[in-house]
């Protein structure tokens, strides 16, 4: 073979080019931000084009006794990606090309799955997420979390030296600059696209409510992972009593103090920057047991709510100065055999916590390609001379279906009418109207292990991401219909998933078929009980199927002994080949 082979290809020239959004400059939760590409920028690579802005929280008014600070972040696996729920993209006609509603809960299904170390990587680079690092981890046999990065924490200042005593502010909150790909057909294509064949393209992007967006800390929450808090050392006693783990010395009922010591377990060292809680941020105390008597109650101080007046370090191990005395009230500080965790109580025992955030200084990077002018002719002469232009891409369709708690049956029809489908992924989210204080601290969300004897290493971990998750809520199996059969022939079950014991081998092979043909490599299952779906491939490897004319549904049970504890909102995604076709000066949208 020689190597001198012929060739028709030519080279291009690409830059660069900066489009900033048309509505404003500023944005808030709820509005739009759109975008023009002119048709004067002929020729982009979408694949390599990214949408960057700036993003900033906005805490609400801390007030005394009520609102007080506490470490906030966006979606740890998503990041900026959470802000975006649904985007449009039409042509100068005003012609829909694409439009994907709840684009959030899609991104958040494939970065759970199409993900490894390299890619977290990348993600909290660039699109303002955060991964899990071993410098924050847990000691204590917790399961890793990617939502508890603190001293190099992108959302807030983190302070240096052996002592905080500055309260934590709104001005603590930094801008963070994120770049992230788009992940529909069009902008996610790698094939050139044609800008001016169509007049030009808008891209409209619609901003998520606040109340699903933000994220504490795991290691200062309650209800996630209680094991991987600060644990509790010893109460440096004004008054009467000392507690020590080791010599099971107790405080008396009625001790009063105003000081309390961590060990350095869970990383806790002896640097206040690594310590997950704020100064001004109110705590609470439990021991490693279920139910309200396990919280530690106090009396005295402000409200009964130890509040941290400085972060300081004694003896190698971190020392917590509240602003005024406390008394224990009842059983008191004397655990036993338990372990006595400390958590952040400033958003739970809020009256609200209305927290927002700002998006500024929106553009779209776009990657213009420049044809040679010999190409370019050659082109547009074939296009009036009758010949049409395909531009096909891999587009997703969400369906939705609601379903209550009270449905142990349900059967989901979908109106699919797209002649070249690929698969169906069905993420069933938590339908729960929450406000953002209680979408932050989690106290009454999905319970992800049902069970705490089955879940000893995270204790409670209950879902921060409601409504960007799917939920599995003791679901026992299902099977799909569609051209009147029963696919595949026997129902699949899903009881192990729904029991927290192990795994269904038949529910990940399915999903990971219906993951591969909608363009999502599944590098992980890690996520496969926090982030629960249904999937069915409709073709294998490049086939496509007609799924025109036929009446597809889903049937799902819950048989289990444990009723279902959630309404959900079904997210139904269906994968399909997507075609602009332009002839004649016309544009035509072939699905």
């Amino acid at each position: 073979m020689s190597y001198w082979i012929a060739s028709n290809k030519s080279p291009v020239e690409q830059r660069s080019v900066s489009i900033p959004a048309e509505t404003g400059t500023d944005y808030i939760p709820g509005q739009e931000i759109r975008i023009r590409i002119d048709p004067s920028l002929k020729y982009f690579n979408p694949s390599e084009s990214f949408l960057e802005f700036d993003t900033q929280i906005v805490p609400p008014t801390y007030t005394a006794n009520d609102v007080r600070p506490t470490k906030l972040q966006l979606d740890a696996e998503t990041g900026g990606q959470v802000l975006c729920r649904t985007i449009r993209i039409h042509d100068n006609n005003g012609t829909l090309l694409e439009e994907i509603d709840n684009y959030n809960t899609m991104v958040a299904m494939k970065y759970d799955y199409h993900t490894n170390d390299s890619l977290r990587g990348k993600r909290a680079l660039t699109e303002g997420s955060t991964m899990y690092n071993h410098q924050f981890r847990g000691t204590l046999g917790t399961t890793k979390s990617s939502c508890d990065t603190r001293h190099t924490n992108p959302y807030f200042k983190t302070g240096n030296g052996a002592s905080f005593n500055q309260v934590h502010t709104a001005d603590d909150f930094l801008k963070v600059k994120c770049c992230l790909p788009l992940h529909t057909g069009i902008m996610g294509s790698d094939k050139i696209f044609p800008n001016h064949l169509l007049g030009g393209i808008t891209i409209t992007i619609l901003l998520e409510d606040a109340n699903r967006v933000f994220r504490q800390l795991d290691s200062a929450m309650q209800f996630r992972r209680l094991p991987l808090n600060p644990l509790f050392d010893e109460v440096n006693a004004v008054g009467a009593g000392i507690l020590d783990p080791v010599t099971s010395i107790p405080l008396a009922d009625d001790g009063t103090f105003l000081s309390v010591d961590f060990q350095q377990e869970n990383s806790n060292a002896n640097a206040p920057k690594q310590f997950p809680f704020v100064v001004g941020e109110k705590l609470g105390f439990q021991r490693q047991v279920a139910g309200n008597a396990s919280v530690i109650a106090f009396t005295g101080g402000e409200a009964g709510k130890p509040e941290i007046a400085s972060i300081d370090v004694s003896q190698d191990k971190i020392r917590v100065i509240l602003n005024a005395s406390v008394t224990v009230a009842g059983k008191g500080m004397d655990s036993g055999a338990q372990e006595i965790f400390a958590f952040s109580d400033s958003v739970r025992s809020a009256t609200s916590y209305d927290a927002t955030y700002q998006v500024t200084n929106v553009n779209l990077v776009c990657q213009e390609v420049m044809p040679s002018a010999e190409d370019e002719r050659k082109m547009m002469s074939m296009l009036k001379e009758g010949g049409s232009l395909n531009y096909d891409f891999l587009s997703a369709t969400c369906y939705k279906y609601s379903q209550l708690s009270s449905d142990r049956v349900a059967n989901i029809r979908l109106p699919i009418n797209n002649s070249r489908a690929k698969s169906i992924i069905c993420v069933p989210t938590d339908a729960t109207v929450y406000t953002t204080k209680e979408n932050i601290n989690a106290s009454l969300t999905y319970k992800v292990c049902q069970l705490e004897n089955l879940n000893a290493s995270n204790f409670y971990l209950r879902s921060n991401r409601s409504g960007l998750v799917g939920i599995s809520d003791h679901v026992s199996d299902y099977q799909w219909l569609y051209n009147g059969r029963l696919q595949p022939n026997r129902k699949v079950s899903l009881s192990k998933v729904s029991s927290d014991t192990s795994i269904d081998a038949q529910h990940l092979l399915e999903l990971d078929k219906s993951l591969s043909q909608a363009g999502i490599t599944a590098h992980s299952f890690q996520q496969f009980n926090q982030n629960f779906c249904i999937g069915r491939a409709l073709a294998l490897g490049d086939g496509v199927y007609d799924a025109r004319n036929k009446d597809f549904s889903l049937q799902i049970n819950y048989n289990e002994a444990t009723a279902p504890a959630k309404n959900k909102l079904w997210c139904n995604y269906v994968f399909h080949i997507r075609r602009i076709e332009i002839k004649n000066g016309n544009v035509q949208v072939i699905v």
